[in-house]
């Protein structure tokens, strides 16, 4: 629960023109809660996409794209979660 809750503060704490680009954190949280987190399952949308409410993804994610857990967050927050865009904000900064 404390990663949704860093996650929509980081979201409100985003100037006004990186908060027109996302979603409403009410609506994006409840859309990340319908999905299933299946271990069993890998490659594929797992790995294109990360996951902030797993500890290990954020961990991970940090450390194969060369920042911090919360340059991580701030930038999923800034261009949604796929790994490819993430990465293409990440090398701008």
């Amino acid at each position: 629960m404390s990663n949704r809750i860093a996650t929509v503060e980081l979201i409100q704490g985003l100037s006004a023109e990186e908060r027109r680009r996302q979603p409403d954190p009410v609506a994006w949280l409840k859309e990340h809660d319908k999905m299933a987190d299946d271990k069993t399952k890998v490659g594929g949308p797992y790995r294109e996409r990360i996951n902030l409410s797993e500890v290990k993804e954020v961990r991970d994610w940090a450390t194969s794209l060369g920042v911090t857990p919360n340059a991580l967050r701030k930038a999923v927050a800034a261009v949604g979660d796929e790994v490819d865009q993430v990465r293409a904000y990440l090398q701008k900064k």
